[in-house]
């Protein structure tokens, strides 16, 4: 009877143990560095939403402006501002739906030759899960869905 139960127990363990399993992995993002012709940068938000997910994503953003932009020029400066970071979420009986949009503006300027240019870059991208997922899905897409909209960001600014 013991070996029975030992055994039943075993297989219920196991059995839960495999419906924990997450469907949303996290992901890991290497950024290409991108230089521009300037001497000093600066990175500036003017968003105002807020919220967890807004809080990192301007987190990533600053790593990201931190560690891949950077400037190579003798004269000049780059100022990046963040024109908005727009999430939207959308949660129903079994579906969850993550969109963020992403505007930022890339600002060359040198003042001894007295000029800019200016790129600005747009990202949209979203995710969606559906059927049964837990909470660590959920937050495992909004990471995942955020550093891809920064990825294609880096992408497109490296194109111009």
């Amino acid at each position: 009877m013991v070996r029975k139960l030992t055994i039943l127990f075993f297989v219920f363990f196991i059995g839960c143990e495999i419906n924990s399993e997450q469907l949303i992995k996290s992901e890991r993002v290497n950024f290409e560095h991108v230089k521009f012709n300037a001497v000093s940068k600066s990175l500036n938000f003017n968003n105002s939403q807020s919220g967890i997910e807004v809080n990192y994503t301007k987190n990533l953003i600053t790593d990201w402006f931190n560690n891949n932009i950077k400037t190579d020029g003798l004269e000049g400066s780059l100022n990046v501002v963040v024109n908005s970071i727009d999430i939207k979420k959308t949660r129903e009986d079994e579906y969850y739906r993550f969109e963020i949009n992403l505007s930022i503006e890339f600002t060359e300027i040198n003042q001894i030759l007295n000029k800019s240019k200016t790129y600005k870059v747009n990202s949209l991208d979203y995710g969606d899960i559906k059927g049964n997922f837990s909470i660590n899905d959920i937050e495992n897409l909004n990471k995942n869905i955020t550093l891809k909209s920064l990825q294609n960001i880096n992408k497109k600014i490296m194109q111009m």
